[in-house]
């Protein structure tokens, strides 16, 4: 979800209500610290490591997510 709603952000366009439902999962999904979690690695070689793993904060996920929110909570 987070991936596909920053795809909408980048886009360009305004916020589409349809979004709303997406919006507040991710939204349920921070933590009590302002972060969020990487979760669903795909497995597989892996070249060089950038989190920590699964159920640790994420600071990709953290940097969508905050954009995502920015972006939607603009909407008029």
């Amino acid at each position: 979800m987070l991936r596909g709603l920053d795809y909408f952000r980048s886009a360009g366009g305004p916020p589409d209500e349809r979004l709303g439902e997406a919006v507040e999962a991710v939204r349920s999904r921070q933590q009590p610290d302002g972060s969020w979690l990487l979760e669903n690695t795909h497995p597989g070689k892996v070249h060089f490591t950038l989190e920590d793993g699964d159920g640790q904060p994420s600071r990709w996920n953290t940097l969508r997510a905050l954009r995502v929110l920015s972006w939607y909570g603009g909407r008029q």
